[in-house]
């Protein structure tokens, strides 16, 4: 597997690349929820629709959580562009047994109150009307089986909306979400799904 390997010079391009790329691209980023800062490590899960993805979170990130950030990549993609792993980028070889080393980093990023770490459960970009989230087995499971430690597990959902605006609107939703000892993934997927129902909603999607 490929680890994160970040630098200060990668962390700068990031920040602002994203800055660059997000008002670009679109009219202005909202953002509503409620986060309480705990001094622990974040567990973040996002829905997957668009390139977009990752730099929206970076964002975020920026604004709310103020984390050393971290993401998985499938390690084919990564390996096409490891210039990624200086923001946080690392990889998942699925169906190979280094999954497991992967998943074992997972948790080893979640035992440094400094860091965030990025999941994407549905493992590939769907629609953004995509309401029915199906997450893939395997990561949160084991996070939630083998981490020692405390962590945030946070909900983020990202949507956009272009009213009559030649840019779109960016929605960003995130909801920290109360778990212990005895939360299952199962019990993760149903409070994910329910919340992002709560977004679409808000949008005035059914």
């Amino acid at each position: 597997m490929i680890r994160a390997k970040h630098t200060w010079i990668g962390d700068l391009r990031a920040k602002y690349y994203t800055k660059i790329l997000l008002w670009f691209f679109f009219n202005r980023v909202h953002y509503e929820g409620q986060y309480e800062e705990k001094g622990l490590p974040v567990l973040m899960i996002s829905n997957h629709f668009s390139f977009y993805d990752g730099w929206i979170q970076i964002l975020l990130n920026l604004k709310i959580f103020k984390r050393k950030y971290h993401f998985m990549m499938l390690e084919k993609e990564l390996r096409k562009n490891i210039h990624l792993t200086n923001v946080g980028a690392c990889s998942i070889d699925k169906g190979n047994r280094s999954s497991l080393e992967s998943l074992a980093y997972a948790v080893e990023i979640l035992q440094q109150k400094e860091n965030l770490f990025l999941f994407f459960p549905q493992g590939k970009i769907e629609s953004m009307y995509t309401q029915d989230f199906v997450f893939e087995k395997g990561l949160i499971s084991y996070v939630l089986k083998k981490a020692k430690n405390n962590f945030q597990l946070v909900f983020n959902i990202n949507l956009i909306n272009y009213g009559n605006r030649l840019k779109p609107d960016i929605f960003v939703y995130y909801k920290t979400e109360n778990i212990n000892a005895s939360t299952t993934a199962e019990d993760v997927e149903i409070a994910f799904n329910s919340f992002a129902k709560v977004c679409f909603t808000k949008q005035g999607v059914k």
